[in-house]
């Protein structure tokens, strides 16, 4: 995947920063929209499975909610399984994202319009932060998920089976990532961000799902757990397979989608 042809023609920007952050060494890709600014910032993870891609597979992504939203986008290279298990990878995670708030303005930024944004696993560390700096009394705008990762396969959702063969990302395959990340059953509940007792107080959710992907069940149960809490969550399940959001006619649309929620609640 690192060694892919890279896209010819990526969206522009009107700058592009990469480095390492905190005591982690973190790598980060900073983009950066035209304009004047200050900026509204949004932290993004990539999705993979807890063990796949990174800065580069997700550069399109970043490049488009950039634009589209008119905010600094912070692409985060968040620590991989098998090297890296649980809680490394959402350590890491929030870690970037308080780095991110700190520095907000050495880069035209506005630390108090903060949203997170991630797809797949990544839209479980996006999901998971939102979480942890709730929890530190950083208020956040917006989180926005596609198809996340929020429950260990050990809860059966019936979409594990009726999606776990045939399409892009297997049940199979995905027993497989959980199975790197946690290797100790005595924490498939603390890793299950589904199974958290308390889900008030968060900032206001997009969670996107597909019809046909093993997570699609689990994703729609967060998004209804946030409802019945009363935070503000516009959920919508598309009639697609998993890796589809800003590829294609339909995975354009949910970029476009996407991108207004982000921008609305971020300049509001």
């Amino acid at each position: 995947m690192a060694k892919a042809a890279q896209d010819p023609g990526p969206t522009t920007v009107a700058n592009l920063i990469s480095k390492n952050i905190t005591h982690h060494s973190i790598p980060v890709r900073i983009y950066i929209p035209f304009g004047e600014g200050p900026f509204p910032i949004i932290s993004y993870y990539h999705g993979g499975g807890f063990v796949l891609m990174g800065l580069e597979t997700h550069d399109e992504v970043c490049r488009q909610i950039c634009k589209n939203t008119g905010c600094i986008v912070m692409s985060v290279a968040y620590k991989l399984a098998p090297e890296h298990p649980y809680p490394q990878g959402p350590e890491s995670s929030v870690a970037a994202a308080i780095w991110l708030h700190e520095h907000a303005a050495e880069y035209n930024g506005v630390s108090e319009s903060m949203a997170v944004a991630g797809d797949s696993a990544g839209g479980y560390m996006a999901l998971h932060v939102a979480r942890m700096l709730t929890r530190q009394g950083i208020v956040l705008k917006a989180q926005f998920a596609t198809y996340p990762v929020t429950d260990h396969y050990s809860a059966n959702h019936p979409s594990y089976e009726e999606n776990g063969k045939d399409y892009v990302l297997t049940a199979e395959i995905m027993k497989w990532f959980w199975d790197n990340y946690v290797t100790d059953p005595a924490l498939f509940e603390e890793t299950s961000i589904l199974r958290s007792a308390d889900f008030s107080n968060l900032p206001p959710a997009m969670i996107f799902t597909c019809n046909y992907d093993p997570l699609r069940d689990e994703g729609k149960a967060y998004a209804e757990k946030l409802q019945n809490a009363g935070v503000p969550t516009v959920y919508k399940n598309y009639e697609n397979i998993h890796g589809f959001f800003g590829m294609g006619s339909m995975g354009e649309q949910a970029m476009r989608e996407a991108s207004a929620f982000l921008k609305d609640k971020l300049n509001t």
